[in-house]
């Protein structure tokens, strides 16, 4: 057994430069994302096949839209609301139940020239913690100083990252249009020295506000102190301080499993590896004993590996663990909140609702007592009973016992009919009308013609209003086809409501989105915009 130090980090093919030791000296256990139950199974097949990050996979905030010049037409809005949704440099995890699942994946090397892997009968023990870190002596008067920093600071980072992710060959190709090649040789330089002087300015600036905040934070003394999870009883637990990386681990740990690959497969990714996987956990029943969730989605976490080694010289059992081996913490994540559009459309639910031809001739062959399954006991007087008069109106209320039995397709057809009755009402009464943008909340019947709707597009590109009235001469076919769709399909009560409260603009845009949404023979498969994380080979060096 090999006394040498061991260093806990990221699998190679998730390193900067894949497989080169310096860059895995450094590396993070990563974070895999899956779309399917079996992901283990495939992680076990290929640990690089996992789907690629993207931008739903970051935690967006609400925030207010630069408005519109003008804001208005005729003291009407032209957005149908002011508040964006912006995507932050948090990941976000989603729940099993959006059909995501994630695994935490590191590797276990010798800390010594080479960085070779470490043998994984050596290994004791593997497991990992999930964290989180909650601030110290935060006082009203520290945030409200605080607020503006923040607020610069985001600003910063997003101006850092949009020129990391500018590519400046397109506007350049552009501009290079019937230049001689002198001419686009001083175009480019030109352009690069301007983007550089403007990416040291934006570098300076976030820079700046990081220092604005440590500055913040020594003035107030406030800090940053991470917890773990300490289960106490069944069930229950509380969020304890911890140190970053004791010996004696009292917290709740997960278990990591070794990467067993099959040695006939030469080229798998995990052979003449020593690497660790487990499966991260996105929920849980835990509770504090307030009722209060372990997990919940306004808090970040961050999840850090440990391995144990046997001790030195000692028999390989379990008694003889030694010295605990931690990874640096992985990328700070949040959970998504259990209605997330994003993740509730990863999952299709269909609801097939009742045929009433099929349920009248099944009404009229079957006896009554096979039609209805479903029984509702209520006891001494909780039944609530009353009769109608010869106007429909309620009288006699009284209170009985009664065991009363329905059909399942009955409790349908009311339960669609209350809900199609009260969302016009809930919709005016509150003003809800972006919920006419969610699938579920809008008639299926609304479409629009292609030849239309590719007109009201490009109509909506040019910044116009696009009368829903038809009283401006620009775009009036779209405005009245728009309109009889509008009051066809959501109702006259519902259409005139909402041109009452938006301007055209708004109407159009969304009544656009209705369109692109509902054509249901052009919409993509659930499978059709998972993207995979490309395979690499390890690079070679000299």
């Amino acid at each position: 057994m090999s006394n040498h130090p061991w260093k806990l980090v990221g699998p190679w093919y998730r390193w900067q430069r894949p497989g080169v030791p310096s860059a895995g000296r450094v590396s993070r256990p990563a974070l895999q994302k899956y779309d399917g139950p079996n992901f283990v199974a495939s992680f076990l097949a290929d640990p690089q096949h996992s789907l690629r990050f993207i931008a739903d996979d970051f935690v967006h905030v609400v925030k207010k839209l630069t408005p519109l010049n003008p804001a208005t037409y005729k003291s009407k809005p032209r957005r149908l609301s002011e508040m964006g949704y912006v995507p932050t440099t948090t990941r976000k995890l989603f729940l099993d139940t959006h059909k995501r699942f994630y695994l935490v994946v590191c590797e276990l090397h010798c800390d010594m020239p080479g960085f070779p892997s470490a043998r994984r009968d050596e290994v004791c023990d593997a497991g990992f913690v999930v964290r989180r870190r909650v601030l110290r002596n935060l006082t009203r008067p520290a945030l409200t100083q605080a607020q503006p920093i923040f607020n610069r600071l985001a600003t910063a980072r997003e101006a850092v990252s949009e020129f990391a992710t500018f590519d400046p060959t397109t506007p350049l190709s552009l501009l290079k249009k019937g230049l001689a090649p002198q001419g686009e040789a001083m175009l480019s330089e030109a352009i690069a020295s301007s983007l550089d002087h403007q990416q040291s300015s934006v570098q300076l600036n976030f820079a700046r506000a990081q220092a604005q905040l440590v500055e913040w934070a020594q003035k107030f003394g406030v800090s940053l102190q991470v917890q773990g999870w300490q289960p106490s009883h069944d069930g229950i637990g509380h969020w304890m301080d911890v140190d970053e990386t004791p010996n004696t681990i009292t917290e709740q740990t997960f278990r990591l499993y070794p990467l067993i690959p099959d040695p006939r497969m030469a080229k798998h990714s995990g052979q003449g590896r020593t690497i660790f996987f487990g499966a991260v956990p996105t929920g849980s029943s835990d509770t504090d004993e307030l009722g209060q969730a372990r997990f919940d989605d306004v808090t970040q976490y961050e999840i850090r590996c440990f391995v144990r080694r046997f001790k030195h010289g000692s028999p390989r059992t379990p008694k003889c663990c030694g010295e605990v081996v931690w990874s640096l913490p992985t990328e700070v994540y949040q959970l998504a909140s259990h209605f997330d559009l994003v993740g509730t459309s990863h999952r299709a639910v269909s609801m097939q609702l009742p045929d009433l031809s099929a349920l009248e001739a099944q009404a009229a062959a079957l006896p009554p007592n096979q039609l209805a399954p479903f029984r509702m006991v209520s006891p001494p007087d909780s039944n609530l009973e009353f009769d109608t008069d010869k106007d429909g109106n309620a009288s006699n209320p009284s209170k009985s016992d009664a065991i009363c039995s329905f059909s399942i397709p009955l409790i349908t057809i009311v339960a669609t009919f209350v809900f199609k009755l009260f969302l016009p009402v809930v919709t005016l009464l509150f003003g809800l009308f972006f919920l006419l943008k969610l699938k579920f909340c809008i008639p299926p019947s609304i479409s629009l013609d292609a030849g239309i709707a590719a007109e009201l597009q490009a109509t909506l590109q040019l910044g116009l209003d696009v009368s829903v009235d038809a009283k401006l001469e620009i775009g009036t076919e779209i405005g009245d086809h728009i309109d009889a769709k509008l009051r066809a399909d959501l109702g006259t009560e519902m259409a005139e409501g909402l041109e009452d409260d938006f301007g055209p603009r708004a109407i159009a845009e969304m009544t656009s989105d209705i369109y692109q949404s509902g054509q249901e023979q052009n919409a993509p498969s659930l499978t059709a915009k998972l993207q995979y994380e490309p395979h690499v080979e390890p690079e070679v060096t000299v």
